[in-house]
């Protein structure tokens, strides 16, 4: 085997999966360390003598296709070079796949849904978290033991990683604090697509999904909000909070062109004429009853958003 040639190949390849990653050579290299169960998964030369290097060679096909599971999972989920944290991420998924016997077409298959809902549940926790944010063996070395000495293992383990770093640096935990801060996440910034796949379980992001101002952000300028009757005292209330995730929601390519820069109180009217299709769309998108959708209302309408948006938060990373 050209060890070169091979693994520039598989960087091609796992980099041109969905809308595209970032691995290189030494990505490849790590993830080879630990699928193959190497007690020393450091990366530095000795790791790679004659002895570890034939087991890998062993070993190549199927921790390729692990990789290559692991990062499809990750594609349809929605994150490609632009929003992931870390590459890192992969390996663990890589690994338990792997352990699992490598089913194929792992995240698309039906029987595989509750599974791919936990592994989504650990990566937007670690990834929220920052848990590779600083010497990864100390993440890779313990989720690879839960998982290999799980005998029977049918779920992902995530409850088991939580208890594991409870506590440390590495924690997977969210506090009230933490989940306060991500609703300061604004449209444009990585984690807010992350945040965006809690609140809409649903979405097959791998589709075309497009973050969506529900006020459009066209209407926020001094100029417009004057014209709109917005007293110059609140005027700068507007203009500071619209780009935040309580003004933000997912929407499908064709609906986002339909609302496009149109008043939101007006289309929702137009677009949702009976009381079933009102209910519908606040309970798929967390729109506050009781908040006229008035645009002079926007301060209103996202102090409830929000706090929709937070309770959400709780129950699935704190639940």
């Amino acid at each position: 085997m050209d060890a070169r040639e091979e693994i520039h190949s598989a960087v091609d390849e796992i980099n041109a999966i969905g809308r595209g990653f970032n691995v290189n050579k030494d990505f490849i290299l790590k993830a080879c360390l630990v699928l193959c169960d190497f007690p020393d998964i450091a990366f530095k030369i000795d790791n790679f003598n004659h002895t570890n290097m034939l087991k890998i060679q062993s070993e190549w096909s199927n921790i390729i296709a692990a990789l290559r599971e692991a990062v499809t999972l990750a594609a349809r989920l929605g994150f490609n070079r632009d929003n992931l944290t870390s590459n890192n991420l992969f390996i663990p998924i890589a690994y338990y796949i792997k352990h699992i016997g490598l089913p194929t077409n792992f995240a698309a298959a039906p029987q595989n849904a509750e599974n791919v809902r936990v592994i989504k549940k650990w990566l937007i926790s670690a990834m929220l978290k920052r848990v590779f944010s600083s010497q990864p063996d100390g993440v890779l070395r313990p989720i690879r033991e839960i998982i290999s000495k799980s005998d029977g293992l049918t779920i992902f383990p995530f409850d088991k990683i939580v208890e594991r770093f409870k506590g440390t640096n590495r924690t997977h935990e969210f506090t009230d604090a933490d989940i306060d801060n991500l609703l300061y996440l604004k449209y444009g910034q990585g984690d807010t697509l992350t945040v965006m796949s809690i609140l809409y379980p649903w979405a097959d992001l791998h589709n075309l999904f497009h973050i969506d101002h529900i006020f459009p952000k066209a209407e926020f300028t001094e100029r417009k909000l004057r014209k709109a009757g917005i007293p110059a005292d609140r005027i700068s209330d507007f203009m500071e909070n619209f780009n935040y995730i309580g003004n933000l929601q997912l929407l499908e390519g064709l609906d986002n062109t339909s609302k496009n820069d149109k008043d939101f109180k007006k289309w929702f009217e137009d677009n949702m004429p009976t009381k079933e299709a009102k209910t519908a769309y606040r309970q798929k998108h967390l729109i506050p009853d009781g908040v006229d959708l008035a645009f002079i209302n926007f301060p209103e309408f996202l102090e409830a958003r929000e706090a929709l948006i937070k309770d959400r938060l709780k129950k699935e990373l704190q639940g």
